[in-house]
């Protein structure tokens, strides 16, 4: 099979060895241990577009690949675009410099950034927010007039789901008026100034095939490229530009470093967030526990009982006072 690999040869040893090197997490594995992390990464037929690296590679130098996934998902339809900064200096010197994914505009003017989130941040839609706002507040320099300003679109794929008061695939954010639902831009023949749409991957449950939409398609590709087949049946004849972009055997070396740099960079990432998560979850926990062996303890239940009822000794209980 086509990039099929079962053993790292000497040569991709000496290639991909020091990245692991780089992160000290990973310097005390065996060998063995090493080459399974770098195995799992570089025998994939095609790179992970889940990966911030892989995304940008992708969609960052491929424009008609960016315009079909920005067709798909935009109510207009673009039909050229260029890419812009991809370092947005937002608004004074010493405010946070923010580094997007992808940052374009269309031959209309309107801007457009396109991120994708493998995990979660914190503070995410404030983020988000932050980011459409800084793009719009920079059209204008000096003396221009507002009503100039072109609408901006925020759209971001995410390995992970917000909470919603309804399941779908995709969200859409404008902003109206509270009560009525009014345009905060009256003017239906023009776009909404700000949009923000959130694709989230993971509510995506069905499976591969050719009846899928074109939402549904794009979804399947970001969310399951690295794992299919050098020439997958199932995925539509338009994706073609995309899946010869995303196969790891053409990337030059210097590329591929970059791709399994950042492929355990997000390993490293993700691990820390789970352990993290777990420590939260068990603090949690213990914190729970204490705050209802407090409560019995002020109802006047006896030590015995609360021995019962909470699994604790009679000592934790006393250290508890």
């Amino acid at each position: 099979m086509d990039n099929e690999v079962k053993v790292l040869t000497p040569e991709q040893w000496e290639k991909f060895a020091p990245v692991l090197q780089e992160m000290e997490k990973y310097r005390n594995l065996s060998e063995e241990e090493k080459e399974q992390i770098i195995l799992q990464i570089v025998s994939a037929p095609y790179i992970d577009l889940m990966c911030d690296w892989a995304f940008k590679h992708v969609f960052g130098h491929n424009k008609g690949g960016l315009m079909m996934l920005l067709n798909d998902f935009l109510p207009e339809r673009v039909v050229d675009l260029e890419y812009d900064d991809k370092e947005l200096d937002l608004f004074a010197h010493d405010d946070k410099l923010v580094v997007m994914d992808v940052v374009c505009k269309t031959e209309k003017g309107r801007r457009i950034l396109v991120e994708m989130q493998k995990s979660e941040k914190k503070n995410f839609r404030s983020r988000m927010l932050y980011y459409g706002a800084g793009m719009f507040y920079k059209q204008l320099k000096s003396g221009e007039d507002y009503g100039t300003l072109m609408p901006v679109y925020v759209i971001c794929f995410m390995n992970f789901t917000l909470r919603h008061e309804h399941n779908q695939l995709v969200y859409r954010y404008e902003v109206f008026e509270e009560s009525s639902h009014e345009r905060y831009e009256p003017d239906k023949k023009r776009e909404q100034l700000l949009t923000w749409i959130y694709c989230e991957l993971p509510r995506f449950a069905g499976l591969s095939g050719r009846n899928l939409s074109p939402v549904e398609q794009w979804f399947d590709i970001l969310q399951n490229m690295r794992n299919f087949a050098v020439n997958p049946k199932h995925v539509d004849k338009r994706f073609t530009g995309i899946l010869e972009a995303c196969r790891q055997n053409r990337l030059p070396d210097v590329e591929q470093i970059q791709y399994v740099r950042a492929m355990i960079s997000d390993r490293e990432k993700q691990e820390i967030a789970e352990v993290y998560l777990e420590r939260g979850i068990e603090q949690g926990i213990e914190q729970g526990r204490r705050d209802t062996i407090r409560k019995f303890m002020a109802a006047g239940a006896s030590k015995e009982l609360i021995a019962a009822a909470t699994g604790l000794s009679i000592e934790e209980i006393e250290a508890l006072k």
